[in-house]
């Protein structure tokens, strides 16, 4: 045996060079729950506006009166950081016009909520997230862009941010200047018990210019590691001074000109509105159990200055009427408070438990006053002004029961709301107060049948209650024979949905949907019942629309370097209901298809090419004409990726905008609709700061719903 004596191992330091993992997210993300449109990923969302982006998702479509559908069905619920949006309509539009794409983190489409959500939104919800950034240390961001269609866009914005183990905080400033036009052409054609009696070929010009500010700030801060308080603050300022020009020719029974009038309307117009959540997150023991409470404030105020000034003129151009300007002071204010507080304790055996109650307080003011101003003074016309104001209280309460197996997962909800609202109509007198409770039962069963193939059942009652702005009876001019008006007397719809979803290898996903819609909420364009050769946009409810509809969702890769989103949307609609004396029982066969193609290319270049196409559509009575577009774009990547310029054009052959026919008995009108969806832009985006990514904490407060329909 030989003595080595004591020997020593000594270590090697090597220090490894830092490693950076990137993970290529794509524009378009299907889960489990909800489709994700990643506007952050997207090429041809680049200087574009939230509106632009929500038209190029997969199964969404706006209107020309900018409804917004998925997959087919209205009532679909506009969501802002998790909290619904109060606004709706052109108000809704307006907003998501001035918002700017480079503000947004993400879109989530969840066609079937859970009873977690509030039971508002039959066709689903649609939730814009807003970027956060998620990186320790200092970190922040610089972006610039212009665009041109007909008219010129411009946007600049800035994010910031600074994380550390205890400490978050955020914020983000974007402003966007746009302008743009809608041009209406309508011909309307006037019936007595079906005999021709007159029409009107109308000739609408409108142009509007938004300057739009969006401040978000907030901070997070953790006192311990089971405990984290938040506030956050968003605020929105939007100017637009819309103008417009109407020439209108009067024609008479035999179908020839008679006389004409134009309209011209001059507008000055300021949205703002900004919102306080003040948030808590506590975790118990070691199991995942954790209280979560919301506390919101959100308050909506807007001021419009309105001038219509009408001429009218025989078939030799002289004016035949006095000139008639009417002026408009409409102001509005809507205040929501809510609160909310929500309990997970997950159970032995892959078994979770959920709760939560809610209650909100909503009050809005709206004072529309119009003057004729035609003999220079301003007279009150007590038949077009109004001052409505409506109070709204809800109270919800929730519970959810998930479990999972090695092969099979379920989950079973309950919710209970309740509601009393009530309405003054100060100028009229006509008064409403209501109160109800309802019950909405959810069920979602997952089964997976092999490592490829898995297959999804879910089942929930749905509520849709009217928005602020549909309640809202005011009168909204285009010209002396057109005008939206609220309906105050619009009652909630229920619906019951259905679906049953096959995926495949987690890329292919077959949807089969079946919904019954009650008392259902629909937009309609309808001669007006009291004034002769005036129509008027508003919301009636309709007996039912049952809806049976099949998607096929379907993500390829043919090369290393193409990934492209597919989705096919195939539909029945069927409406029934009585409308100004005319009769609905009518369905039809409807599909949308839409692909959006990624390139990744070599030396940091990629390109984006999307395509979309709708059939014609019955929209109850409105059938409208098929539309389609394509657009594409293109990327660089500098400076180690820390810079980006992007180039995209939308809408390449201007194919989207919108054209229809509309039937009543008695009144007939084909309107064709110009917008501008064709629009090209160049952004540049710099990155400052560190990479290293932390967790986020995701945020949900508790005015959701309200905040939709006060945006609805």
């Amino acid at each position: 045996m030989i003595d080595l004596g004591s020997i020593t191992l000594s270590t090697e330091g090597t220090e490894l060079e830092e490693v950076t993992v990137r993970a290529k997210v794509p524009f378009i993300e299907r889960k489990l729950d909800r489709l994700v449109v990643n506007v952050e990923s997207g090429i041809i969302a680049a200087g574009s506006s939230a509106f632009d982006v929500l038209q190029r998702s997969p199964g969404i479509v706006i209107s020309q009166s900018d409804a917004i559908s998925l997959r087919g069905k209205s009532g679909v619920i506009i969501m802002m950081d998790g909290k619904p949006s109060p606004l709706s309509g052109a108000d809704l539009a307006n907003m998501l016009r001035g918002l700017p794409a480079n503000a947004i983190e993400r879109i989530e489409i969840i066609t079937n909520p859970s009873a977690k959500y509030d039971a508002a939104g039959n066709a689903g919800i649609i939730d814009i997230r807003m970027k956060k950034d998620q990186r320790l240390g200092a970190n922040g961001n610089i972006t610039l862009g212009a665009g041109h269609g007909k008219f010129p866009k411009a946007n600049a914005g800035a994010g910031w941010n600074y994380r550390n183990k205890r400490l978050n905080l955020f914020g983000n400033y974007n402003y966007s200047y746009r302008e743009a036009f809608n041009h209406l052409v309508l011909y309307r054609q006037f019936f007595e018990n079906g005999v021709f009696t007159g029409a009107y070929d109308q000739d609408n010009f409108l142009h509007f210019d938004f300057n739009t500010h969006v401040l978000r700030a907030g901070v997070d801060f953790s006192p311990s590691e089971k405990t984290i308080i938040g506030v956050v603050a968003n605020g929105v300022r939007n100017r637009f001074s819309p103008t417009g020009d109407n020439v209108s020719d009067v024609l008479g029974a035999d179908g020839k000109k008679e006389s004409s009038f134009t309209t011209h309307n001059d507008s000055q117009d300021s949205w703002n509105n900004y919102s306080l959540n003040a948030n808590l997150k506590q975790s118990f023991g070691t199991k995942g159990i954790e209280l979560s409470a919301d506390l919101d404030y959100a308050r909506f105020w807007n001021q419009t200055i309105q001038t219509f000034t009408s001429n009218y003129y025989d078939l030799n151009g002289e004016p035949f009427l006095p000139t008639y300007i009417l002026f408009g002071d409409l102001a509005g204010n809507l205040d929501l408070k809510s609160f909310k507080t929500d309990y997970t304790h997950p159970l032995e055996g892959n078994a979770k438990f959920e709760a939560g109650l809610k209650t909100s307080l909503v009050t809005a003011d709206n004072d529309v006053q119009f003057f004729d101003k035609s003999n220079g003074q301003a007279l009150f016309d007590s038949t077009k002004s109004n001052h409505f104001i409506y109070e709204e209280n809800l109270n919800a309460a929730y519970i959810n029961f998930s479990k999972e197996f090695e092969k099979w997962s379920v989950q079973l909800g309950f919710r209970g709301e309740q509601t009393n609202a009530k309405g003054d109509q100060l100028v009229s007198g006509e008064r409403f107060d209501t109160s109800y409770v309802n019950l909405f039962p959810s069920g979602f069963f997952n089964y997976k049948l092999s490592e490829n193939h898995e297959i999804g059942a879910s089942l929930s009652r749905r509520l849709d209650r009217p928005t602020y702005k549909q309640l809202n009876p005011f009168k909204f001019f285009l010209d002396p024979s057109t005008f939206s008006q609220g309906n105050p007397f619009l009652t909630p719809q229920f619906t019951w949905s259905y679906e049953l979803t096959h995926t495949f290898k987690q890329r292919y996903v077959t949807t089969l949907s079946y919904s019954k819609t009650l008392n259902n909420i629909t937009q309609v364009i309808k001669p007006d019942p009291v004034q002769p050769n005036v129509t008027i946009q508003t919301d009636d409810n309709i007996t039912s629309f049952e809806y049976y509809g099949a998607t096929v969702a379907a993500t390829v890769e043919p090369t290393k370097w193409w990934t492209s989103v597919n989705n096919l949307n195939v539909f029945y609609g069927r409406y029934t209901g009585n409308v100004a004396d005319t009769q609905l029982d009518d369905g039809r066969v409807n599909f949308n298809v839409s692909s959006n193609n990624t390139l990744t290319l070599p030396k940091g270049w990629a390109g984006e090419l999307n395509f979309f196409y709708q059939g014609s559509q019955l929209y109850a009575y409105m059938d409208l004409d098929p539309q389609w577009q394509l657009s594409l774009g293109i990327q660089k990547s500098l400076w180690e990726r820390r810079g980006t310029i992007r180039f995209n054009v939308s809408d390449i052959f201007w194919t989207l905008p919108p054209s229809a026919d509309i039937t009543f008995t008695d009144y007939k009108e084909r309107f064709d609709v110009e917008r501008e969806t064709r629009v090209a832009n160049l952004s540049f985006t710099y990155r400052l700061g560190k990479n290293t990514v932390a967790p986020s904490r995701r945020r949900q407060g508790g005015a959701e719903e309200e905040k939709r329909r006060a945006n609805g």
